[in-house]
């Protein structure tokens, strides 16, 4: 009787699976898919699936559904939903058309009333609805015959003329460390139709905006950085930074580059330097396996290993230089250069004396040159502020002979606990560093949590603001040498008010509509009322930002400018 035996593998069910459950802003899949996840995914190759959009967003066809398909790559095209665009605000024109929501691709069509133009300077125009909203903003503005010289701030004009007329030049340049609109120091502005090509404007130099640092922060944070400015770096305990901790703002960007916080168990502060010694490799900056080499100086001669290393955030031990300085007297010696010849080693054994001849190949010489080298003991150990010495306290120390030091209570020790005896000098002695007292309190904000009354070096607290205040400066602070870093500002924000608007003719764009404060920074939209326009410029829509709590509304008045 013969058998067959059937080997049966286990299948992976899972190897030809690669999309998970997809996550959609603004959208859903069907419910029982969240339900039951583990059943449906992750989902094969060529499975499809639907999608719908919420209320007010569309997919990037502009339909409210969509439908995607698992590939090798996971789920095609990937799934999102955009929000509708608004019909926007338009002055001076009229839309064709009654739709007050669009969706992602359509476009919308105006056409601006007679005695105004589109930007292009036609008198009609088309905008696109986009995912990040419309492809420029509608608006018609009053065609000039002539353009009005405006006031020109932390600059001058080469020309006196208050009007120019139609396709006139007029020829402007900035103060020192200002800009034109351009980004030049000189620049030409031409009268259009429209305005001025480019509305004269120097504006102070200004440097991109920092990036957050890992392990650390910087201050004072803003978010624009004008030529001078100074930022300081800092970094969390453990880390250190890289180069300088100091940059500037410059006409041509920040100098030098920001630097990064590194983790100093992989860096080593600048290596010990003996005394009498020098380095001969000497950089900014030292990491792990990072090698140095010490040379004594020339009258001294070097003891251990010249060649030190950088260790897991420590040097190897440093080699001493000792001091080669002898004393040398002339010893009579009233026997036969035989006799010293044959007793001059044990005569040197005797005396314990170092080289002992120095030249005997003088032919009228007869008295031999006895070398001895010193041994300078040390005076009592340097005095540390707020620091011992553990242990008795003596009034002479043998060289090569060392002492420990300890710090006082609410104290702590920075640099080496141990100190040695070279040749008459101690090595560097350490510092004892305050701790910090509570930090302090600043208005408008508070601390995360509550204080205490004593912080260790390196300690750090956290600040925050009261609703709408806005935080100028590092959100924490550093305890460093018993006195804290500088803490935060806390800007206070600027409110709507009612009857400025009113008195200045203007109104609140749609946009920021039901707002009442606004972070310092912000800008607020704001447009005139019907038959006004702007006292200077001659537009209708206006962007003001908020400074130190101040809104500088724009005036609007009866009438054509």
């Amino acid at each position: 009787m013969a058998y067959i035996i059937l080997t049966l593998l286990p299948l992976d069910f899972r190897a030809d699976k690669h999309c998970d459950l997809p996550h959609i802003e603004n959208g859903r899949i069907a419910q029982y898919y969240y339900n039951f996840k583990s059943y449906y995914f992750p989902m094969r190759k060529e499975k499809k699936l639907s999608y719908s959009c919420m209320v007010g967003y569309t997919t990037e066809t502009g339909t409210q559904d969509g439908r995607i398909t698992c590939t090798a790559n996971g789920w095609s095209p990937v799934p999102r939903c955009y929000r509708k665009c608004n019909k926007p605000l338009l002055e001076n024109g009229i839309f064709y058309g009654t739709e007050m929501y669009f969706k992602i691709h359509e476009k919308l069509q105006y056409k601006c009333n007679p005695g105004y133009h589109t930007p292009s300077g036609g008198t009609e125009d088309t905008v696109q609805c986009q995912p990040e909203g419309w492809s420029s903003q509608p608006s018609c503005t009053k065609k000039f015959e002539s353009c009005q010289v405006p006031n020109l701030h932390h600059g001058n004009y080469f020309t006196a003329q208050q009007v120019l007329r139609l396709n006139e030049t007029l020829l402007y340049k900035c103060d020192e460390g200002y800009r034109t609109a351009g980004g030049n120091t000189t620049e030409e502005a031409v009268c259009l139709t429209r305005g001025w090509s480019l509305t004269p404007n120097c504006s102070r130099i200004t440097c991109s905006s920092l990036s957050a640092v890992a392990h650390g922060g910087f201050y004072p944070v803003k978010k624009i950085y004008e030529e001078g400015d100074v930022v300081h770096f800092f970094c969390e305990e453990n880390y250190s930074a890289t180069e300088f901790d100091l940059i500037q703002c410059y006409y041509f960007g920040w100098h030098p580059d920001p630097p990064v916080c590194e983790d100093v168990r992989n860096k080593c502060p600048p290596p010990p330097l003996p005394p009498y010694a020098h380095i001969i490799t000497d950089r900014r900056t030292y990491h792990n396996g990072d090698k140095v080499r010490i040379q004594c100086q020339s009258t001294f001669e070097v003891r251990g290993s010249e060649e030190i290393q950088c260790e897991k955030g420590k040097w190897t031990s440093p080699p001493i230089c000792i001091d080669n300085a002898l004393f040398i007297w002339k010893a009579s010696v009233s026997i036969s250069a035989k006799l010293f010849m044959s007793s001059s080693v044990k005569m040197v054994e005797s005396l314990r004396l170092s080289p002992v001849l120095a030249s005997f190949q003088r032919s009228n010489y007869r008295t031999p040159l006895l070398v001895l080298e010193t041994q300078q003991d040390c005076a009592s150990p340097p005095v540390v502020k707020n620091g011992v010495v553990l242990g008795p306290l003596l009034t002479s120390y043998k060289n090569g002979s060392s002492v420990e030091y300890g710090c006082q209570h609410y104290h702590f020790l920075d640099g080496p606990r141990t100190v040695y005896c070279q040749q008459g000098n101690w090595t560097e002695p350490p510092t004892c560093f305050e701790k910090c007292d509570s930090p302090p309190s600043i208005a408008n904000g508070a601390l995360t949590l509550p204080p205490l009354t004593q912080y260790d070096n390196g300690s750090s607290v956290q600040y925050s603001c009261s609703e709408y205040h806005f935080l100028q400066g590092s959100e924490k602070i550093y305890c460093s040498e018993g006195e804290w870093t500088s803490p935060p500002v806390c800007i206070e924000p600027c409110t709507l008010s009612k009857s400025e608007m009113e008195k200045n003719n203007v109104l609140l764009q749609g946009f920021y509509e039901n707002q009442i404060y606004f972070y310092h920074g912000d800008y607020v939209g704001f447009y005139c009322k019907q038959n006004h326009f702007g006292a200077e410029s001659g537009t209708t829509l206006f962007q003001v930002q908020c400074k130190r709590g101040q809104l500088l509304y724009p005036r609007c008045v009866a009438g054509e400018k």
